[in-house]
């Protein structure tokens, strides 16, 4: 008798259970699902900060996991200049292990192709390759010799108008050596920014990537939020994600980091001091960090600063706030940053919404882009196009490999006097030993006082570590196929402002500035022996 009382309280407690969906297994705990991240790495193509002196990529141990099989949502920004950039694995400093960077719909700078970044392997576990916008104009890529270091950086005085953005100086390869080209005033340019000449750093050797003109962040496209998927959900035999959660672009540049070692951008919650030891740095930092340009930190202090003299400070006061106080930062997860809201009044909730449902923006206007349906032609071309990436993506691995790059002493003494031993190269933990880095001495719009006590962020920060030695003397070339990802140039009469023209001393050849150079060099002789 009792064990048939038994049986049936076990049958009506578990009744309701079985009425609700008796043919489907309960629901997946909330552990084993994909965790949609407020704060991680910007996708590359979207935004990259400029490495002014190519130093060691990223080292971590771990390799990367097998690529994700994305899902675009059903809308998309209207315009030929969108084109849809597939994820990739990422490494988040935060959870010391990878995470996913979804794909993104990016405006492409006109004339130019997506050259992706990747993970190569090396003695020391897995380097990170990062990837670059190239000219459409040269279907092949050069590998050159390390670029002199450029001694001097910084304007030698204060910008002509308030209009004015300052170009770094770069070096330019003629004639089987460098011949530097001097640091210039641009004019800015509403709705576009400015990527200055630079170099990046493969396994093969260094490319040059020419200066060129970028849209500005909110005409960029839609950046979907990263992602950290479990172990075991991705692994899974047909397993896609389907993307529908995007970065207010708004927010995230309040609260914009540069890990250059990274080639990275990061949002949201960095601003924890163990971070700063690893080598990211708030967006302001990189006026006094002499390895690092932030192209999108120079334009939006050239919008702001011709009405609000106080723009910077204000930008670091909004820092050290949220550096001494945990509560006024940004969540680091979707699902935080929702119950975060659930319990704030209407009116301070903006603050936090770091992300949301595309379909929400779109509902609400909430950006300045216009969107139509993706058809399934058009859904067909994207997963093509996410092949031809990867594929493209995996040739570059191939023409990069160790095996056609030979290793030895650095060309530069200076650059052996740097360069740390591999233990040093790899993905430094959080919490590392302090080590000051080389930076700029304080200006009137660097030298504010702070806030809250304690050293500024660039003291935190690790040294400078030179990259992995090349052994190249003369360019090496190679011919690439044809780039999946062109940035189409804006066409006259559409509603899209054109591209501005590059600036004059961009368009000077190699031969002007080597005739320019050999003149200052005879000037300069002749005012020492005056002055003798």
């Amino acid at each position: 008798m009792r064990l048939a009382v038994i049986m049936m309280m076990l049958v009506w407690a578990a009744g309701p259970l079985y009425a609700q969906n008796p043919d489907q297994p309960p629901p997946t705990p909330e552990q084993e699902q994909p965790e949609v991240l407020t704060s991680g790495p910007v996708h590359e193509a979207f935004a990259e900060p400029v490495n002014l002196e190519p130093q060691a990529g990223l080292v971590v141990s771990d390799e990367p996991p097998a690529q994700i099989q994305e899902v675009p949502p059903d809308e998309k920004p209207a315009g030929t200049q969108f084109v849809w950039v597939p994820g990739y694995w990422a490494w988040d400093a935060s959870r010391h292990g990878y995470i996913w960077v979804s794909a993104c719909w990016r405006a492409a700078p006109p004339k130019t192709y997506w050259v992706p970044g990747y993970w190569a392997r090396v003695p020391e576990g897995w380097e990170w390759i990062p990837g670059f916008w190239a000219p459409v104009a040269n279907q092949k890529i050069d590998y050159l010799p390390a670029p002199p270091e450029i001694e001097d950086l910084d304007p030698s005085g204060l910008p002509p108008s308030p209009d004015d953005i300052w170009v770094p100086p770069c070096h330019y390869w003629y004639e089987g050596h460098y011949i530097l080209r001097s640091g210039y005033w641009l004019h800015g340019q509403p709705g576009w920014i400015w990527i200055p000449s630079h170099y990046t750093w493969t396994p093969r050797g260094y490319v040059f990537v020419p200066g060129h003109w970028d849209y500005a962040l909110d005409r960029r496209g839609v950046l979907f939020a990263p992602v950290y998927f479990p172990h075991h959900i991705h692994r899974r035999p047909g397993f896609s994600y389907r993307l529908s959660i995007v970065v207010d672009l708004g927010v995230l540049r309040v609260n914009l980091f540069t890990y250059p070692r990274y080639s990275h951008y990061c949002f949201g919650d960095w601003y924890d001091d163990a971070f700063l030891r690893i080598g990211i740095y708030p967006r302001w930092e990189s006026e006094r960090i002499r390895v690092c340009y932030d192209p999108i930190y120079r334009y939006d202090r050239w919008r702001h600063i011709r009405t609000d003299a106080h723009w910077v400070e204000n930008e670091r006061h909004q820092y050290d706030l949220r550096r001494a106080d945990r509560n006024l930062r940004p969540p680091r997860t979707y699902h935080e940053m929702e119950v975060r809201e659930a319990k704030l009044p209407e009116l301070q909730r903006r603050n936090l919404q770091i992300a949301r449902p595309l379909n929400r923006v779109i509902a609400r206007q909430t950006t300045p882009l216009k969107f139509e349906p993706v058809s399934s032609s058009e859904q067909k071309r994207i997963t093509r196009q996410t092949t031809e990436v990867r594929k493209f993506g995996n040739e570059r691995v191939r023409w990069e490999s160790p095996a056609t790059s030979r290793r030895t002493i650095p060309p530069l003494a200076k650059r052996q006097e740097a360069a740390k031993p591999s233990a040093e190269h790899k993905e430094p933990t959080v919490g590392a030993p302090e080590r000051k880095a080389p930076v700029n001495p304080p200006t009137a719009s660097t030298s504010t006082e702070r806030k809250v006590a304690g050293p500024a962020p660039a003291e935190h920060a690790p040294p400078f570590v030179s990259p992995r030695d090349l052994h190249v003397t003369k360019p090496e070339s190679v011919r690439i196929p044809r780039p999946p990802i062109i940035g189409r140039a804006v066409t006259p009469g559409s509603q899209e402002v054109g591209t501005p023209s590059n600036p004059t001393a961009e368009r000077q050849s190699p031969r002007d500035l080597k005739g320019r150079g050999a003149e200052r060099s005879r000037n300069k002789g002749k005012d020492e022996e005056r002055a003798r």
